[in-house]
């Protein structure tokens, strides 16, 4: 059965069974925790409650917020959110989202984040399966810092909680809006809620479609790279038969077909000079190299075609007073795509391309305590299949000078299949009306098998260097572990509008294989091919105030957070090669400072800060390009011991106006301002040249719309003081000697200014 069909007959289950509800059908989620209508409502702990009155480092990012920014992806969170960070890669496999400074940045199968990301209760098992397109978010909780004991599954570093708008059972309605921007910048969405049975059941329907050229152009064909080319849709069925029983059913689909993600070249070494004798600035000459620099050169493919879908059931039903929560899913996620790294018109490495397609199965059992009591608990089961299958093809002469077509070449066949099996709980004991007591834990299984099969490319004269190898086939690589992860902590309630809280937290990710092209026989052996587990310890406290009549919101969290056999990844530019090895420990220590302002009506004010001072020990990396003995260079490696984390800025902040008003009878304007500041990092350690200095970005949006909110129009401006930065840097391809390197860059179209238009209605 295709991929496609397979979202046919989902979608088609859905139809069906909303049709065979409609004569019976009121949710029963988790009993809400002194929620009342003007205040943040999250779910961190696995229940509804006051984002004031839990003890968690969590902040919300509001569908508001999102649109106000212009924020469509889970990659342009950290232009909203000082406590995330994002790394570019040439492909969606490679990128990574951080927290506090920390994540995983993997081309691996055998390696999963460091930061999870769950979309409606479901875990996403591949990283590179949580960047599409946003489609009806109600908000998303950025939880800071291990979240192991309740989100389980790849949280060492932190969770993102994305929720999705629900069916209305009470009224229908439909919402939709169409926009243009630069770089022809074409985004429709569409959302509507029907009630099937007033009161019992509804559906909703959403679907967007965005389209925009690239901002790359290749000057071998005039084709536009780094491109958006995506679509998706998503179903939901809300049944409730009962006041205290509910059936909530999801389908989702969508696509994403891009010609991305090219990296640019800053500056090439006068000395670079290929197998045929051409040197790489003369092969560049005709562009304009460095920062700003928005073309390349190259005879290879660009392009990341993938699919992602899914469908989940969530029943609640109450039970004597508690409330029983069971969420199964089942989710699939297809990638293909290809690059051409070298940045020539050359067939340096013209093919280098992966075909991976993964599943995934979840089961979640959870009992929760009715709020208010004198204890209050979740307990739950959690169960994780996955299993990724995955074909990468790598093609080129790199330096040989072979006759005609002829190519050195590898091809390497994967798969590994994981398992995890969890218990878990947290109880909180409240010992007066203001003292509580908190302790939580998770018992984990996991257990993981992959397979390994390197072969020379059919048609290949040999293999590939580095980039792959000789023919290898590994013996199976299998690891299991078994860990206890626990969370302890005090909340003291000051008064009704402040609170305080300390915890401890020991997070776990399991252990890791490496699944690498260039896996050798001599790493197997040496038992270096199974990366120790992942162990995070978090020591944290938070102060959450609401003031002068709930004028003011302000909250301050203090961190001191630290990863012990962290899963790292590192390249080697001499060797043009990816090496996967347990750093010894990270450091990441600071504060988080959020604010909300309401000084007068209509007018919202808010600021976001976020200090995270990170250091690495024990972690020894290939030395960069040019580095000297008197730099740390020691036999080509260096310790970096001391250093701060990559793409991990000590201060990021952001500053949020908002203002509403009424114009005569009819009509409400509004207008929206923010800024968001990053400082200086490095992309690669103690590599000058990878450094992206301190920049800070203005976004604005101007709106007009009838004061039933029937009809709006916005426009809207980002990066108004067009202010350039990239995503990532790095040393080109073979572009490196013993004195130095030339280097490459990722941009976005967030690197440049935009403006466009916005156009909504709402039935």
């Amino acid at each position: 059965m295709t991929y496609r069909r397979k979202a046919f007959w989902m979608g088609s289950a859905v139809l069906a069974l909303s049709a065979s509800v409609a004569a019976h059908a009121q949710e029963a989620p988790a009993p809400a925790d002194d929620v009342s209508g003007d205040e943040i409502v999250v779910t961190a702990q696995k229940r509804e409650q006051n984002l004031q009155k839990v003890p968690v480092s969590v902040s919300v990012l509001s569908a508001a917020a999102l649109a106000d920014n212009r924020v469509s992806g889970l990659e342009q969170l950290s232009l909203v959110s000082p406590s995330i960070g994002f790394t570019n890669s040439a492909n969606t496999r490679g990128q990574g989202l951080s927290i506090r400074g920390i994540g995983t940045l993997n081309f691996s199968d055998g390696v999963e984040p460091s930061v999870s990301t769950v979309i409606d209760g479901v875990v996403i098992g591949r990283s590179a399966a949580s960047f599409f397109d946003f489609n009806d978010i109600e908000r998303i909780e950025v939880l800071r810092g291990p979240q192991g004991t309740l989100f389980g599954k790849n949280s060492s570093a932190g969770a993102l909680n994305v929720v999705t708008g629900k069916p209305d059972l009470n009224e229908s309605s439909l919402e939709a809006s169409a926009s243009y921007g630069t770089f022809d910048d074409v985004r429709l969405k569409a959302t509507g809620s029907l009630v099937l049975d007033q009161g019992r059941a509804a559906l909703r329907i959403s679907g967007f479609r965005s389209k925009a050229d690239g901002i790359i152009t290749n000057t071998v064909n005039g084709e536009k790279l780094n491109d958006n080319d995506s679509w998706g849709v998503r179903g939901k069925l809300l049944f409730e038969p009962s006041d205290v029983t509910s059936i909530y059913v999801i389908g989702d689909y969508g696509e994403s077909n891009r010609n991305c993600c090219v990296s640019t070249v800053r500056s090439v070494l006068p000395t670079t000079v290929y197998y045929n004798g051409d040197t790489r600035a003369d092969l560049l000459a005709g562009q304009t190299l460095g920062p700003l620099n928005r073309e390349v050169t190259i005879d290879g493919d660009y392009f990341n075609h993938q699919k992602t879908g899914g469908a989940s059931v969530e029943i609640n039903t109450e039970l004597g007073g508690q409330t029983i929560t069971s969420i199964t899913a089942y989710r699939e996620f297809k990638v293909f795509d290809n690059n051409d790294p070298d940045g020539v018109p050359l067939p340096v490495v013209s093919l280098n391309n992966a075909r991976q397609k993964q599943q995934q199965f979840t089961q979640e059992l959870r009992l929760t305590s009715p709020a208010g009591e004198p204890i209050e608990y979740v307990v739950g089961l959690f169960y994780f299949w996955q299993d990724v299958v995955s074909q990468t093809q790598v093609k080129g002469k790199l330096v040989v000078n072979l006759p005609g077509d002829l190519y050195l070449g590898n091809q390497v066949d994967r798969d590994i299949t994981t398992k995890n099996v969890a218990a878990f709980g947290q109880v909180t004991g409240h010992l007066t009306d203001s003292l509580s007591l908190i302790g939580g834990f998770r018992l984990t299984s996991e257990q993981a098998v992959a397979h390994f099969d390197r072969t020379i490319l059919p048609g290949a004269v040999a293999a590939m260097p580095s980039l792959g190898g000789p023919a290898y086939v590994a013996p199976t690589l299998k690891a299991t572990d078994t860990d206890l992860s626990y969370k302890l902590g005090v909340q003291y309630q000051a008064s009704p509008d402040v609170m305080a809280y300390a915890t401890y937290t020991r997070g776990y990710k399991g252990p890791a294989l490496n699944m690498l092209n260039n896996l050798t026989a001599v790493t197997v052996d040496a038992g270096l091919a199974v990366l120790r587990p992942e162990i995070a310890r978090n020591w944290e406290a938070g102060v959450r105030t609401t003031l002068f009549d709930r004028m003011l919101t302000l909250n301050v969290t203090g961190f001191y957070e630290t990863f012990t056999d962290f899963q790292a990844q590192t390249y080697s530019a001499l060797l043009t090669s990816f090496q996967l090895t347990n750093a010894g420990k990270l450091i990441t220590k600071g504060a988080e400072v959020e604010a909300i302002l309401r000084p007068v009506d209509g007018l919202n004010l808010s600021g976001n800060l976020a200090f995270t001072d990170t250091e690495v020990r024990g972690l020894v990396v290939s030395c960069y390009a040019g580095q000297t003995a008197a730099q740390g260079c020691v036999g080509g490696r260096q310790d970096v011991t001391g250093e701060a984390l990559t793409n991990a800025p000590k201060w990021a902040w952001t500053l949020n106006a908002n203002y509403g008003a009424d114009i005569g009878s009819t009509l409400r304007g509004s207008a929206n301002l923010a800024f968001t500041y990053r400082s200086k990092t490095l992309f690669g350690y103690r590599d000058p040249n990878t450094a992206q200095p301190g920049y800070g970005l203005l976004n604005g949006r101007l709106s007009l719309e009838t004061q039933d909110g029937r009809y709006g129009v916005s426009l809207f401006g980002k990066n108004l003081t067009n202010k350039h930065f990239a995503s990532f840097i790095g040393a080109g391809l073979l572009d490196t000697s013993a004195t130095g390197a030339g280097y490459t860059q990722l941009l976005t179209p967030d690197a440049f200014r935009t403006f466009g238009v916005e156009g909504r209605v709402r039935f």
